[in-house]
C-alpha cells in the first residue's frame, strides 16, 4: 500500500500560482535566476500551502514563506521519485 497522500496529484501543480500569493510568485521568479527550482507545493486540506524549493548546485532545500522570503531548512527531507 502506498503512503502517498496526493492521490493522482503530482508534487508540482500545473498552475503553481493558484496555490501561492503574489509575493511568493515574485520571490520564486528571483530565486530561479540563482538556480533554485520548485520541488513541490504541499497542499493540505485546510490551511496554507507549503512551497519547497531546492538548489541543485548547493544541495540546499528551503521553504518559500508567504512573505516571498526563502528560509533554508536543512532538516527537511525530500522523497525521491520511484
Amino acid at each position: 500500500m502506498s503512503s502517498d497522500k496526493r492521490v493522482g496529484m503530482g508534487p508540482v501543480p500545473t498552475s503553481p500560482q493558484m496555490y501561492i500569493n503574489e509575493k511568493q510568485v515574485e520571490g520564486m521568479s528571483i530565486l530561479k535566476k540563482f538556480g533554485w527550482k520548485l520541488v513541490c507545493i504541499r497542499r493540505p486540506g485546510l490551511g496554507h500551502a507549503l512551497t519547497v524549493l531546492k538548489n541543485s548546485q548547493e544541495k540546499s532545500i528551503g521553504v518559500l514563506g508567504e512573505d516571498g522570503i526563502l528560509r533554508l531548512t536543512p532538516e527537511l527531507k525530500i522523497r525521491q521519485a520511484s
